[in-house]
């Protein structure tokens, strides 16, 4: 029980661990690429203010020449009001043929370009040249920041790869600590289980003993009681009964937390099964509740049918319980190879925030309405259907009713 806790938690905190380191990592990599960015435009500006009469000068040119130097560490174009190329010193052999094309914006305008041209990464600056408020063309100045760029994505893999290693070692400290932190809590859940199991064993003998001498005054005395000395002896009949009850849910639920109770499983029929129960059940309902079946035939499963049929008492009976009028209906579906048992009815439900809870033993959504019954049957049908590997959902709506489906594969 306590394992799947363990391993819940130690998931958790590695997740939460890693998600956080994620978003540290995104962070830095945002903040490194912004800085080293503007380091490079400011070198660029730099660059282009120490040239910038140099440059210009390259504008009254008239003969178009580019020149190629693989070495340098800024290049330059330089384009009349035409946006005609007239001049210009690269450093990557035939960029400027394809240079125009990364262009968008106004050439009145400055403006920053990143550019990815042949496995290259560069930065190019935009200036527009203006004289006496006449705009006579415009300059792009670039420089390589590929090596930059590759620095920045080896970094960002290391930084990745190590939130990869410190997560994996996290998981495993983790799952050594919870184990730690669970310990306490798994021997008091033990001597829970063993003081229930104890005291229901212990309960049974003198419950037993007193619900015989309640039969055997019943038999012989209660004639001779007064009609409120009759009342009370039925009454302690009932309540002894439902004590009875309750010891037997009590032992069923310790011997599953134990694992000493085991599944006598074999192969039935179970949508005779079904409709077996559906007709005693029927019986018992008001005049104010119609009962509906829909049930598929020749459905065989391999499981405890004992269980089994408690499982749907319990489900039909705890429909009952909370519908005073209206119509419950029980349904058997097979899909590949599962079984489908739905039990509907049009009762009163229940509130979303009650949902969560309805599985938890002795709990009940409204204690007021209903005072019958121990608060255990929703826990143990839930055991019976953990046993068979099946699951089950519940929906529910107040004021309009309930739908258990419960899914249970058949072999």
């Amino acid at each position: 029980m306590f394992n799947p806790i363990r391993k819940k938690l130690s998931f958790l905190y590695t997740f939460a661990f890693f998600l956080l380191l994620l978003l540290f990592i995104i962070g830095i990599y945002f903040l490194i690429i912004k800085a080293v960015e503007d380091q490079q435009i400011k070198e660029l500006e730099k660059y282009y203010l120490e040239e910038q009469h140099d440059l210009l000068e390259h504008l009254e040119d008239k003969d178009k020449k580019i020149e190629f130097d693989p070495n340098r560490s800024y290049f330059y174009y330089v384009f009349d009001h035409k946006s005609q190329l007239v001049d210009g010193d690269e450093s990557f052999y035939g960029f400027y043929q394809d240079l125009k094309k990364h262009l968008t914006n106004d050439v009145t305008e400055s403006a920053i370009y990143k550019v990815e041209w042949k496995d290259e990464h560069l930065l190019l600056l935009q200036e527009p040249i203006v004289v006496s408020g006449q705009p006579l063309g415009f300059i792009v100045v670039g420089q390589s920041i590929t090596d930059q760029q590759h620095f920045i994505q080896k970094m960002i893999w290391i930084f990745f790869g190590m939130t990869c290693l410190f997560s994996i070692l996290l998981a495993f400290l983790s799952y050594y600590l919870a184990g730690k932190a669970v310990i306490p809590i798994q021997k008091s859940f033990e001597k829970q289980k063993k003081f229930v199991s104890d005291a229901s064993h212990e309960l049974r003998t003198p419950l037993s003993i007193f619900y015989s001498s309640v039969e055997l005054l019943e038999s012989e005395e209660k004639q001779k009681l007064s009609p409120l000395g009759q009342e009370i002896l039925d009454d302690l009949k009932s309540e002894t009964y439902l004590m009875n009850g309750l010891l037997e849910d009590l032992l069923f639920l310790a011997r599953h937390d134990q694992d000493e109770w085991q599944a006598k499983k074999e192969k039935f029929p179970l949508s005779d099964t079904l409709l077996t129960i559906g007709k005693k059940f029927s019986r018992t309902l008001p005049t104010s509740i119609h009962f509906e079946m829909n049930i598929e035939e020749n459905i065989q499963m391999y499981g405890d049918a004992l269980r089994l049929q408690e499982l749907l008492y319990i489900l039909l009976d705890n429909a009952a319980r909370y519908t005073e009028q209206g119509k419950i209906t029980l349904s058997l579906i097979k899909q590949t190879s599962f079984a489908k048992i739905i039990v509907e009815d049009t009762g009163i439900g229940m509130k979303k925030d009650v949902l969560p809870h309805i599985f938890d033993r002795f709990y009940r959504s409204d204690p007021a309405r209903v005072r019958t019954g121990t608060g255990l049957g929703l826990s143990i049908a839930q055991k019976i259907i953990k046993i068979h590997h099946g699951s089950i959902e519940v929906e529910s709506e107040e004021g309009k009713g309930t739908i258990f489906t419960v899914s249970l594969p058949l072999e």
